[in-house]
């Protein structure tokens, strides 16, 4: 898949993965979304997979070096 960095977290599911980078696993759209929202299902390095919207991310090249 491809990698996104959460830029402008505006859920709370994604709030506390603001400024790092996830893998993309999967999409989901308004036919499975309460709010009729659409975005990805991103991995982060923690292991869980959350859901984020288009307007929250930015592409980035890959996975970050660990630090």
């Amino acid at each position: 898949m491809h990698w996104i960095r959460v830029t402008r977290p505006r859920y709370e599911q994604s709030r506390r993965y603001d400024g790092q980078v996830g893998e993309v696993v999967g999409a989901w759209g308004p036919e499975n979304s309460a709010d009729g929202r659409q975005g990805y299902l991103v991995e982060f390095a923690d292991g869980e997979i959350v859901g984020v919207t288009e307007d929250e991310i930015s592409a980035v090249e890959g996975p970050e070096e660990p630090g």
